[in-house]
């Protein structure tokens, strides 16, 4: 009766084992999707350098866009817009 009774034991023992083995593989499972998406977290320097690169490219678009009209016509067309007012402010 006492053997019966340890093989009873044993038997619940060794199915806790089993599911304290498959709780342990599901965290650690977990775990290593934690430290993946953890890893694909951008750092400060990250985002620091994303905006220098941002700051950079919108220097360097805006000195291109007013290196993109000549000065010679920038000059002409505003000497023309200021004519054109002070003929308009002395005709009205």
């Amino acid at each position: 009766m006492l053997i019966a009774e340890l093989r009873a034991r044993v038997d619940a023992t060794d199915d806790a084992i089993e599911k304290l083995d498959a709780r342990v593989t599901r965290h650690d499972e977990i775990i290593a999707t934690l430290r993946e998406a953890v890893a694909k977290v951008a750092t400060k320097e990250d985002v620091a350098a994303l905006r220098d690169d941002i700051n950079k490219t919108h220097s360097q678009q805006m000195s291109d866009a007013i290196n993109s009209i000549p000065g010679r016509w920038a000059a002409i067309f505003a000497g023309i817009l200021a004519l054109a007012e002070i003929i308009k402010l002395f005709h009205g």
